[in-house]
């Protein structure tokens, strides 16, 4: 009878420069945590090869932390971290929408005419924000201006000028 031998697992080689770019990106300790790699073996390397990592404060929130689970790939874990923070944005850009336009709902007069600019910039927002205009096709917009008839007499006067 032959005795079976094992061969130990070996684990895939790491793509230290992937590891570089996320350790740009999140921290050397964030990094590391996130991949599953000792947080020394990455300091040990970011010194040994100079890496010029920014001074960050201490580690990730828990709501970072628990966002994107264990990646054993390093770009996995920097498009997770990439869509984290496009969440985080959108959620305060809709907060923002929502609080400019409750204001101005809340207004006693209603905007004044050099603030419309500002208003469909507002509405504009929000419609790509909460995707309001997804299932429309290209659009047209037509500015229109209203003048009084008094207006449209002093226009003629300084034509004829």
């Amino acid at each position: 009878m032959q005795k079976k031998t094992t061969k130990p697992q070996t684990k895939s080689p790491v793509d230290w420069e992937a590891v570089r770019v996320l350790a740009i990106e999140l921290g050397a300790r964030e990094a590391a945590r996130r991949l599953g790699i000792k947080e020394s073996t990455v300091l040990s390397r970011a010194k040994r090869d100079k890496w010029k990592l920014l001074k960050r404060k201490g580690g990730a929130t828990l709501k970072s932390a628990n966002a994107i689970t264990l990646q054993s790939k390093p770009g996995d874990v920097l498009i997770a971290t990439h869509k984290e923070l496009e969440e985080r944005t959108k959620s305060g850009l809709a907060q923002a929408t929502a609080r400019a336009a409750e204001a101005a709902a809340e207004a006693e007069e209603p905007l004044p005419v050099g603030n419309t600019a500002q208003l469909r910039d507002l509405a504009a927002s929000a419609a790509r924000i909460f995707g309001w205009d997804k299932k429309k096709g290209p659009q047209t917009h037509i500015n229109q201006l209203c003048i009084t008839a008094e207006q449209l007499e002093q226009i003629r006067q300084l034509r004829e000028g």
